[in-house]
């Protein structure tokens, strides 16, 4: 399959993603927040992530990046481009269980209650799952060095920086039910249970 096949089918499932983030954003307007944390420190990991999206662009409307390319046989790129289907689905999923509670910072809603459901029966932070699944999928039909690190060094960032303050403020506002659910519930994979 020719490079600019694997560049627009990178495209389209890249737009996806966009549209699902942008489509629970602006369905999020009217809700009041109880409690927000590090919100500084939040606009600034995302606008970060966003930073990482340049370099992908330009990979796929350009040929400059071509130095880093990896060689990858077809079925692998085919893979990722399954990875990142399945992680916009993976996506859609966490935001529908969400629902309202659902925010790209981190805060606490106004009646803000805990999910148990949907993904968030088996993982605590299956948005997190998903873009990282997202990232596997775009550097594997990327095949590209510098398009694997501007998406994976950023998320990986954010995700370190964040869990623990997530995990924390959850804990507070939920108590013992919060650790009971972490007791049950794995961060990105679900616990084995035997």
């Amino acid at each position: 399959m020719h490079e600019i096949q694997f560049k627009l089918i990178l495209a389209v499932l890249l737009l996806m993603s966009t549209d699902i983030r942008l489509y629970y954003q602006r369905n999020r307007k009217g809700f009041e927040t109880a409690v927000i944390k590090h919100e500084r420190r939040e606009k600034y990991l995302i606008a970060l992530f966003g930073l990482g999206l340049i370099p992908i662009i330009f990979y796929l409307l350009t040929s400059r990046l071509k130095p880093f390319s990896f060689s990858l046989p077809a079925r692998v790129r085919w893979l990722g481009a399954g990875l990142i289907f399945a992680g916009n689905l993976l996506f859609i999923w966490s935001h529908r269980a969400l629902g309202r509670n659902w925010s790209p910072l981190l805060e606490i809603r106004r009646g803000h209650t805990l999910i148990t459901e949907g993904p968030y029966r088996f993982i605590r932070h299956p948005m997190y799952a998903a873009i990282f699944l997202i990232g596997i999928g775009v550097s594997l039909l990327s095949a590209n060095w510098i398009v694997a690190l501007s998406y994976m060094l950023p998320m990986t960032n954010m995700y370190l920086f964040r869990i623990s303050d997530e995990e924390k403020m959850m804990a507070e506002q939920f108590g013992n039910e919060y650790k009971e659910y972490m007791r049950n519930t794995g961060r990105l994979i679900p616990k084995l249970r035997f």
